[in-house]
């Protein structure tokens, strides 16, 4: 388990190099959202206070190093090689077994402790309880939300991913969470360690004030202070309130008077970089929206939101593996149901991409001939895009004046530097 696999690594670095940990920890995780919480956290707390604070993060975009951050500044391209080649001669030295996210988790501790962080934030990478971050003892832990995703490592039932989402509580503890799905479990290990509990919707009141598609504005109530703040995308507004709540949480014995203004919580919002949640890029008379929505319920949201500001759309999609097929299927009717054809394609991760022939032969097992019928005149298999000209065939294929490119992480993101690649205007 990865986890015990990097207990095992930071022991060794304590007992032979004397290089504990020394920071408070704040473990994030959840189905969707955590990447973005985790950053909204940091820049929170920077604000905040004066403490030096570690993040790591995934994924990144353009360089590796973006996933691991002091202050919010990546961590320097020598510096991460070097703590990359002394990892690496640990695991082998050992036998340890780290595997390459294992090795990213032990280059941001290392890099934590060396340069002194007093709070590291930590997004976790699948799951919770034998991710490796959990190695760590964990001051505050935050569950964004909980659906079903890698059901073939975490299981396949909402209670069983809940267990693991969970499975970071430690004993007297701070959790936070905006998850109506698995609550009960989360509870219940609250109850068990002996941990605090706040659930969003208690504490954070949040109101949709005007939508101008994709740009939103909401009213955010907290401790009798009202915020209206604006938001590039209407699921931000709920990654942000979760890091408010945290980070107002975190900091109450460090910064005894807070006074946030509308000013400075937009100016957060504002200096957070979010690429790839419903950007949109510009070729000729068409519109590309990408988005990284990339299980069930993050999906429907977007394509419900889509159909409800912005119906004249078809989609290219890729999925990864773990995904289950009776949620494909349930996306895709709702896709068809509203007239909008589906480009289907993979992406170039091989160990990662879910192949078209085993989706389509397990979509066929499932769907009745009606929805086969269906499914035949609106999905068109294409092959993997690798060059701009290829997305720019798709464009000219579709009467639609926008395209949507989602399900996939690794997808959007050979998508997104493709076009970063070129001169497109940038809304």
């Amino acid at each position: 388990m990865p986890r015990q696999e990097l207990e095992y690594f930071l022991k060794i670095i304590n007992k032979k190099y004397h290089k504990p940990i020394n920071f408070d920890v704040i473990l994030v995780t959840g189905t969707y959202g955590k990447t973005t919480t985790s950053h909204y956290l940091n820049l929170l707390i920077q604000k905040l206070t004066n403490l030096k604070i570690g993040l790591f993060s995934k994924p990144h975009i353009t360089s590796i190093t973006e996933r691991i951050r002091i202050n919010y500044n990546p961590i320097p391209q020598q510096i991460f090689e070097e703590y990359k080649t002394f990892i690496e001669d640990i695991n082998n030295e050992y036998n340890i077994g780290l595997n390459w996210f294992d090795k990213l988790v032990a280059t941001a501790i290392l890099y934590f402790i060396d340069e002194k962080v007093e709070l590291a934030i930590f997004e976790i990478g699948i799951g919770g309880l034998n991710d490796s971050t959990n190695a760590m003892n964990s001051i505050i832990n935050i569950i964004t939300n909980i659906s079903l995703e890698h059901t073939d490592i975490l299981g396949k039932t909402i209670k069983k991913i809940a267990q693991q989402k969970a499975g970071i509580i430690k004993n007297k503890s701070i959790v936070i969470t905006n998850t109506s799905k698995g609550l009960n479990i989360i509870k219940d290990r609250c109850n068990q360690t002996n941990s605090d509990l706040y659930i969003l919707k208690k504490f954070v009141k949040i109101k949709r004030i005007s939508t101008n598609f994709p740009h939103y504005t909401y009213r955010i109530q907290l401790d009798n202070k009202h915020y209206t703040l604006k938001f590039q995308s209407y699921y931000l507004v709920e990654n942000f309130s979760i890091a408010l709540l945290a980070s107002l949480i975190y900091t109450k014995n460090i910064t005894k008077d807070i006074n946030l203004e509308n000013k400075d919580l937009q100016e957060i919002i504002n200096s957070l970089n979010v690429p790839l949640k419903l950007q949109t890029f510009k070729h000729k008379n068409k519109e590309i929206i990408i988005d990284t929505a990339k299980d069930y319920s993050s999906l429907m949201k977007l394509f419900k939101e889509l159909l409800k500001n912005q119906k004249d759309f078809d989609v290219i999609l890729s999925f990864s593996k773990g995904k289950e097929i009776k949620l494909i299927k349930k996306i895709f009717l709702l896709l068809i149901s509203n007239n909008i054809r589906i480009y289907l394609t993979e992406h170039s991760i091989e160990e990662k991409k879910m192949g078209i022939d085993q989706l389509m032969e397990n979509l066929n097992k499932i769907m009745s001939e009606s929805e086969k019928n269906k499914l035949i005149k609106h999905v068109e298999i294409i092959p993997p895009i690798k060059d701009r000209q290829s997305l720019y065939d798709i464009l000219e294929t579709t009467n639609k004046n926008h395209i949507v490119i989602t399900g996939s992480l690794y997808f959007v993101s050979e998508i997104y530097n493709l076009l970063q690649e070129t001169p497109i205007k940038h809304k």
